[in-house]
């Protein structure tokens, strides 16, 4: 990052609901929630009275903690003995510690993007809106600035009308502070992009997984042993309100990135390894122990120059947003797992419209059967229905609602490949659709007509 930055997954707290949530952007994360209605995990351990830590565990003292401008009621240098000892790592150097207040206010509308899903993807997910969402005040965060690590916590009074103890919010951004030191995160990012062909938002949530996963299975930990407030992993496998819907997702690998650890190894070497080579894909990430390999993709479509059509962006949403979008638009949590779960690979293409045409995507994706296909192609079209669609010559028509503006589909497969074309008009989405189906009339390829695997609506 520019100055030589280096910014950790920061944890943040929902305060209109129960269930934390993280910031918006891919460089941001959560923490488990403030008010959220769980018992409490383990026992209250070696915390006394007055919320105090007693200390049978004595730091080492080989770094030092420097805090400004405030006076923890507890140890830090506890926090960081015992998270060294969850966490198999030894800080190298010293960290300094700040505390903040929060800025909450009025509500504000969001920017509807999240990793690199632009606010026309989110349109065509059926994610986007214009409403209000309560502001959200990080509970922590982690930077490295020119080689020196620092943490910032919400404070402390705050953090008690939550549920929590600071203590713990500490103890999950010293782990992001040991990844900082040991080289598990670098700046950009450049370690995990060099894992993936293609930066979308899909490797984004993979690796956000690995490292908030790392996080959140020390903190349950650290929980478990020493008290700390109301505090579950389980509570992350939420679904926010759709003016919330980048925090929603954002949240999401959370839950996931610990759930994955718990299927395939927890020890301190394996979580590790785990971010030193992430899974391929969200769909390695929710299901490691089925080992399908992503399936090719169609060609890139080949827009006729005359269809004044320009691409200008892609991206692969994966199988973890097509299960949140299902289950923002209405469907429960199993049903959109069990549509979502046969997802192979998907692009989604951007497209810039001349004159007043409007942008344009064409989405497509690919399934492990015909059978997964279909499931999936009469299941968005179900949540169309849900959103008002009705059928306007080649596309189906969502209407605007109050918070989010009227989209053109037209959803089409082709054996086990299913694409939906989106646009504000209904003209760009039918040329753009006939644009993309038309590259491959000769029958070769995914593009192809198959006699008994093809409908459109």
């Amino acid at each position: 990052m520019a100055g030589g930055v280096r910014v950790a997954l920061a944890l943040a707290v929902l305060l209109a609901l129960a269930g934390a949530t993280p910031a918006a952007a891919d460089q941001t994360s959560g923490v488990e929630s403030a008010g959220t209605a769980s018992d409490r995990v383990g026992p209250p351990g070696e915390r006394v009275a007055d919320g105090r830590l007693t200390d049978e565990e004595s730091s080492d003292g080989t770094v030092e903690i420097e805090t400004e401008g405030f006076t923890p009621d507890y140890d830090p240098a506890t926090v960081l003995n015992r998270v060294e000892r969850l966490r198999g790592l030894d800080a190298t150097q010293g960290i300094t510690l700040h505390e903040y207040d929060p800025e909450n206010g009025e509500g504000y509308d969001m920017r509807d993007a999240f990793g690199s899903i632009r606010p026309v993807g989110a349109e065509a997910l059926q994610l986007y809106s214009n409403a209000s969402t309560e502001r959200r005040s990080p509970l922590g965060y982690t930077v490295e600035r020119e080689a020196a690590v620092h943490i910032y916590l919400l404070n402390d009074s705050q953090l008690t009308e939550y549920g929590l103890t600071q203590d713990v919010v500490l103890a999950h951004e010293f782990v992001h502070a040991l990844q900082f030191q040991h080289e598990l995160l670098t700046p950009s990012r450049s370690q995990f992009r060099a894992q993936f062909s293609r930066w979308t938002t899909d490797s984004r949530l993979v690796t956000t997984a690995m490292v908030e996963g790392d996080a959140m299975w020390v903190t349950e930990q650290y929980v478990r042993r020493h008290g700390g407030g109301n505090y579950s992993v389980a509570n992350y496998n939420r679904t926010l309100d759709r003016a919330a819907w980048p925090h929603s997702v954002a949240g999401t690998p959370y839950y996931y990135g610990y759930e994955f650890y718990e299927r395939t190894g927890s020890s301190p070497a394996d979580r590790t390894a785990a971010i030193e080579r992430p899974p391929d894909s969200t769909a390695e990430l929710l299901h490691p122990t089925e080992g399908d390999e992503r399936a090719p993709l169609p060609d890139a479509p080949e827009i006729p120059e005359s269809e004044k059509l320009t691409q200008y962006h892609t991206d692969t949403v994966g199988e973890l947003v097509v299960r949140h979008s299902l289950r923002m638009n209405g469907l429960s949590f199993d049903r959109a797992a069990r549509v979502a779960e046969g997802w192979a690979n998907d692009r989604m293409y951007y497209y810039a419209a001349a004159g007043a045409a409007g942008p344009a995507t064409h989405w497509v994706t690919v399934w492990e059967s015909e059978r997964e296909a279909r499931e999936f192609a009469d299941a968005w079209r179900a949540m169309l229905d849900e959103r008002g669609a009705r059928s306007a010559d080649e596309t189906l028509f969502v209407p605007a609602s109050d918070h989010a503006p009227s989209v053109h589909y037209v959803v089409e497969r082709d054996g086990a490949t299913v694409r939906i074309t989106a646009a504000g008009r209904a003209d760009t989405a039918e040329r753009l659709a006939e644009s993309v189906t038309g590259t491959n009339e000769d029958g070769d390829g995914e593009y192809g007509n198959e006699e008994d695997g093809d409908d459109r609506a």
